[in-house]
C-alpha cells in the first residue's frame, strides 16, 4: 500500500500541527491519541526538524541525575528507534558538566523514518514542502491556515492549531506579542553549524585526550545502562578542548570558527565524530536576509573546522566529511508571551506548579551570544552553565498564548524567559512539551473547548495515562538510580583507561 492510499487530506481537521521537528511530531502522535483527526505540516520533505536537518547530534537526556524524567510517547519513539538499530538508547555521561547526564545517540535516517511511520500509523496525514502562507481568524481565534505550496496554495480549517514552528511563527502571524531572545540585551543565542566526519581512529582520539588532560576544559566517558544493537558497539566519549592545537592553528592562519576550543563526542556508527563546534553569531533566524547570511558563514566555519581537524589532530588523519547541516542550528529566537512566563528562578529553583503538564531538567545552558569564549562565571547576559537545584515544573499555562485562541504553543516557542529556555530547549525537553502540547489540543478540539478553558487535571490525567512522568515517582527514582550505578561499576571494570576525572570514577566503584 502506497502514501496515497495511506492518506486522504481532508478539507478540515480537529487539531493541525505547525511543523514536524521533535515538538510537532510529539505534538501530533499525542493529539491522535486523544481521538482527534490530525493533519501536520513540515517545511521539508522528511520529519526532525534541527534534529535530522541541522545534523543535531545525540538527543539531550530524558534525565535529572538518573531519573527519567521526560517518559510516554517520547519513550515509545526511541524504543522503536533502537528496534531498527537506529539508537544506543539514553547512556551516562559520567560527568554531566557542558554535556547533561544521558546523551541518546540516534541514526538522523532512522530518526526520519521511524517518525514517519509512527504518524502514519497514528493516522496522521502528513503534507511536506509546505510553508505557513496565512491564517483564517475569527474574532481572535484560529480557525485554519493557508499553505503556500509550489503547487499553489492550500486552506485546510481547523478547531486548535499546534506552534510547533521553533521561531513561534504561527502565533506572531496571529498577532501574538514576543520577545526576542534576552530580554535585557535583545541577543539571542548563536546557532551552529553542525557536521561529522568519518573514518576516524576514534581510539587514537581518545588516547589523546587521556593523555592530554590539561588540553580540555571538560571530557566524560559514556556508558550505556541498557542493552543496545550490536552494530552501534563502541566507546562512547564527550570533550571540550584541543586548546593547545587551537591556538596554534588560529596563530597561523589554519583556523577560523568563532570559538577557542572544540568539542567532539562519537557520531552513532564507529569511525564517526559529531561536531557541535562551530558559533555562528550575530544574526537573527527569523530574518531570511541574516540566515541567508549565517548559512555561509556556518559552512565557512565547518570547511576550517574540518581542514584543521585533519591537519593537527591525531587521528583525524584519513578522514572526512561525511554530512553537514541543510541550514544552521538555531538555539533561539522567539519566546512567544503567554499567560504564564517561565523564570530563570522557576527553573533553577526547581519550583513546582498546579497546572504542571510537563518536566524541565537540563540545566540552564547559555551560549555566549558575543565572543569565541564557552561558559563565562556570573551573569546571564554572557554564556553560562548554571546547574538545577531540582527539576521544575512547565505549566500548562505557559503553552497558552496570552491572547489568542485557538492556539497552543509547543517547543522552544513557549512563554519563557531566555535563560529558563536555555534548559528547556535541549531535545528531550522539547519532546515533553511537545508531548503536552498534543493532549492539550487534542483534548480541547475533541471536546469543542478553548484550550485555556481546559480542566489541567483531565490534561495531566490523559498524560499520566500516555505514560508521562508529569510528577515525581519516588520509588521509580530509587530503581532508576541503583539501576545506573550497577551499570557504571560493571561497565568500568572492563575498562583500562578512562578519561573522566579519577574521583568521579571512584565516586562509582564505592
Amino acid at each position: 500500500m502506497g502514501a496515497k492510499d495511506e492518506m486522504k487530506y481532508k478539507p478540515g481537521y480537529d487539531v493541525i500541527v505547525a511543523g514536524g521537528g521533535p515538538a510537532g511530531i510529539m505534538a501530533a502522535l499525542a493529539a491522535a491519541r486523544t481521538g482527534a483527526s490530525v493533519l501536520l505540516f513540515e517545511r521539508n520533505g522528511f520529519l526532525g526538524g534541527a534534529a535530522t536537518n541541522s545534523v543535531l547530534g545525540p538527543i539531550s537526556p530524558f534525565m535529572f541525575g538518573d531519573e527519567q524524567v521526560i517518559n510516554g510517547i517520547p519513550q515509545e519513539f526511541v524504543d522503536e528507534l533502537m528496534k531498527v538499530h537506529g539508537s544506543t538508547g539514553h547512556m551516562k555521561a559520567l560527568d554531566p558538566y557542558g554535556s547533561g547526564a544521558y546523551l541518546g545517540f540516534y541514526d538522523r535516517e532512522k530518526y526520519k523514518y521511524v517518525a514517519e511511520e509512527m504518524l502514519l500509523k497514528a493516522g496522521v496525514d502528513i503534507f511536506f514542502h509546505t510553508l505557513l502562507r496565512d491564517l483564517k481568524m475569527e474574532d481572535g481565534s484560529v480557525k485554519g491556515v493557508v499553505l503556500h505550496t509550489k503547487s499553489g496554495a492550500y486552506s485546510f480549517g481547523c478547531k486548535v492549531l499546534v506552534d510547533a514552528t521553533g521561531d513561534g511563527d504561527a502565533a506572531v502571524m496571529a498577532g501574538e506579542e514576543y520577545v526576542y531572545g534576552n530580554a535585557d540585551t535583545g541577543k539571542a543565542q548563536p546557532g551552529s553549524a553542525m557536521f561529522e566526519m568519518v573514518d576516524v581512529d576514534t581510539d587514537k582520539v581518545y588516547d589523546y585526550i587521556f593523555e592530554n588532560p590539561d588540553d580540555f576544559e571538560w571530557k566524560s566517558d559514556i556508558v550505556p545502562v541498557r542493552p543496545y544493537s550490536g552494530r552501534l558497539k563502541q566507546h562512547y566519549f564527550v570533550a571540550q578542548g584541543f586548546k593547545s592545537l587551537v591556538k596554534k592553528a588560529v596563530a597561523a592562519g589554519d583556523l577560523n570558527f568563532g570559538r577557542d576550543s572544540v568539542i567532539v563526542l562519537n557520531g552513532i556508527h564507529p569511525g564517526s565524530i559529531h561536531f557541535n563546534a562551530t558559533r555562528v553569531s550575530g544574526y537573527n533566524s527569523t530574518d531570511a536576509v541574516e540566515k541567508s547570511y549565517s548559512e555561509i558563514d556556518g559552512r565557512r566555519q565547518i570547511e576550517s573546522v574540518s581542514e584543521f581537524m585533519i591537519k593537527y589532530v591525531p587521528g583525524f588523519e584519513k578522514s572526512y566529511v561525511s554530512v553537514t547541516s541543510n541550514e544552521v542550528g538555531v538555539r533561539e529566537t522567539r519566546h512567544i508571551k503567554g499567560l504564564y512566563t517561565l523564570t530563570q528562578e522557576d527553573a533553577g529553583e526547581g519550583r513546582k506548579f498546579d497546572d504542571v503538564v510537563s518536566r524541565g531538567y537540563f540545566p540552564m545552558d547559555v551560549h555566549n551570544p558575543d565572543g569565541v569564549t564557552g561558559y563565562t562565571e556570573g551573569g546571564h547576559n554572557g554564556g553560562c552553565w548554571f546547574d538545577l537545584k531540582d527539576t521544575y515544573d512547565i505549566p500548562f499555562r505557559c503553552l497558552i498564548p496570552a491572547r489568542i485562541k485557538g492556539l497552543v504553543l509547543s517547543g522552544r516557542c513557549i512563554s519563557g524567559t531566555s535563560v529558563a529556555h536555555g534548559s528547556y530547549r535541549t531535545q528531550g525537553g522539547i519532546m515533553g512539551i511537545g508531548q503536552a502540547s498534543g493532549v492539550i489540543a487534542g483534548l480541547a478540539a475533541v471536546s469543542g473547548t478553548e484550550p485555556r478553558d481546559l480542566d489541567v487535571k483531565k490534561v495531566q490525567e490523559t498524560l499520566i495515562g500516555y505514560g508521562a512522568s508529569v510528577f515525581r515517582d519516588e520509588e521509580k527514582k530509587a530503581r532508576e538510580e541503583a539501576h545506573a550505578r550497577e551499570s557504571v561499576r560493571e561497565y568500568m571494570k572492563g575498562r583500562t583507561k578512562y578519561i573522566t576525572k579519577k574521583e568521579i570514577i571512584d565516586g562509582f566503584m564505592k
